[in-house]
């Protein structure tokens, strides 16, 4: 392998849908992609934790700027995905090289995409400088990805309150105005939950033309950014807040395949995750959903009904163009009320009985049908459960569920359904139908 040095990274994608299938961009020049400065000397002497972050960073650049077909052409699941080959520099190029197939097994799983990576020798890029509010001595505590939603927010309330551990909050903002809010509701938890430590805050800017905006390689970047962190805290574990519905995130509909539907906190990706953490630390390592077993409603209920949590609950952004939205004239509110991700929140909040205001802005247009697909989705789940708990006739509606490395397992199964049948119950609740507009939909035939 040549000891040439580079931060170039070529992508292209065979049989692409037109223009924009294959490109070059600079790592320090077309990404803002950091890590905290403390962290410099923290990571592994391989610099493969570091080399981790690039690479999700990289990845999510390529991913953006490949577009994929038409919607219109999206008829199965292989109409949508593409065939991606990307050249990525990094510090350690032969251990990559030798793993590159933990990476891509990754990405593809993520991204329905067939991916073939190659790893190139690249230059030391540097950290960030930054003030994190804290001392290298006061660098402790268990890592936790924390992104300002309301399941992170409630999930980590709820551990902090509840374990006894301290915690530091791992984040990744793509933008300034998400940055601002992480900061805003983190220092709102520190001043009411002590044990909640620092905020380790990554940035990743893609200053390309972005023109595909399905990026299922997010998940990729927050789980890379929650792992460097682990590592650089010395520990073996990595905390998220998630849903279990949520996190399985069943297709809305027969016309969703695959990693049509988002796949980010999904248990197999964390597994990939894990696979790839253990390499790098060259130990067991372990990422746990420690909110899976729940809803959304019940994660908000185990918040106390206070006024200080309740306006935390509040500052939360939980939806789909929350961040990207610049609207004018009195149109400003981050949640436009419709999309999956501001019904879901419209949903648990009404399901908890919790009085949160989330003012709203105006639904775009291709976010109008989200209302009709997630009342069909419940109405396939009575279906599926009219004549009682059967993981058979589970699996013959959502197919997915298979794919959690645990379904195998019937003590699995069984939570699973007990789970997905407290969430349907949900839907039922006056006050949810009062918010939402639900009305009782007959079984389907």
């Amino acid at each position: 392998m040549s000891d040439e040095r580079t931060t170039s990274v070529t992508f292209r994608s065979d049989g692409g849908p037109g223009p924009g299938e294959a490109g070059v961009f600079d790592q320090s020049g077309a990404l803002t992609a950091t890590i905290p400065d403390l962290f410099g000397s923290l990571l592994d002497e391989r610099s493969l934790a570091a080399d981790l972050w690039w690479i999700a960073a990289s990845c999510m650049a390529v991913d953006r700027n490949l577009r994929r077909p038409a919607r219109h052409k999206w008829r199965s699941g292989q109409e949508w995905s593409r065939t991606i080959r990307a050249s990525v520099p990094v510090q350690n190029p032969e251990w990559w090289s030798a793993h590159a197939d933990h990476v891509e097994d990754l990405l593809e799983w993520l991204t329905a995409d067939a991916w073939k990576l190659e790893f190139l020798r690249g230059e030391v890029l540097s950290y960030r400088k930054q003030s994190l509010d804290l001392e290298m001595s006061e660098l402790i505590g268990e890592a936790a990805l924390f992104s300002g939603g309301l399941d992170s927010v409630s999930g980590m309330i709820d551990d902090l309150r509840s374990s006894g551990d301290q915690l530091s909050a791992v984040s990744v903002s793509t933008n300034n105005r998400m940055h601002h809010l992480q900061s805003r509701v983190f220092h709102g938890l520190r001043s009411s939950l002590p044990r909640l430590r620092g905020l380790l805050s990554f940035t990743l800017q893609v200053h390309m033309n972005n023109t595909e905006d399905t990026v299922r390689t997010r998940g990729f970047v927050f789980l890379a950014a929650g792992v460097v962190s682990a590592i650089a805290l010395g520990k073996d574990s990595l905390r998220l807040y998630e849903n279990g519905p949520g996190a399985l995130n069943l297709a809305l509909s027969r016309g969703q395949v695959g990693a049509q539907t988002a796949r980010a906190v999904h248990p197999k990706t964390l597994r990939y995750m894990e696979r790839l953490a253990e390499g790098i630390t060259r130990a067991p390592f372990s990422i746990e959903n420690r909110c899976f077993h729940l809803t959304k409603a019940e994660m908000v209920r185990r918040v106390p009904a206070e006024h200080e949590y309740d306006k935390l609950l509040a500052e939360t952004i939980s939806c789909d163009t929350g961040f990207a939205h610049h609207g004018s004239g009195g149109s400003t509110h981050p949640h436009c009320g419709g999309c999956t991700s501001c019904l879901l929140r419209r949903q648990a909040l009404a399901a908890a009985g919790r009085d949160v205001p989330t003012p709203r802005r105006r639904t775009p247009q291709r976010k109008l049908e989200h209302h009709n697909l997630m009342t069909w989705q419940v109405a396939r789940l009575r279906h599926a459960m009219s004549e009682g708990l059967s993981w058979r006739r589970m699996v013959r509606e959502f197919p997915d569920l298979v794919c959690d490395p645990d379904s195998f397992r019937p003590e699995r199964r069984g939570e699973l359904l007990d789970l997905f049948s407290r969430y349907a119950a949900e839907w039922d609740l006056p006050a949810v139908a009062a918010e939402l507009g639900v009305q009782e939909t007959a079984p389907l035939p």
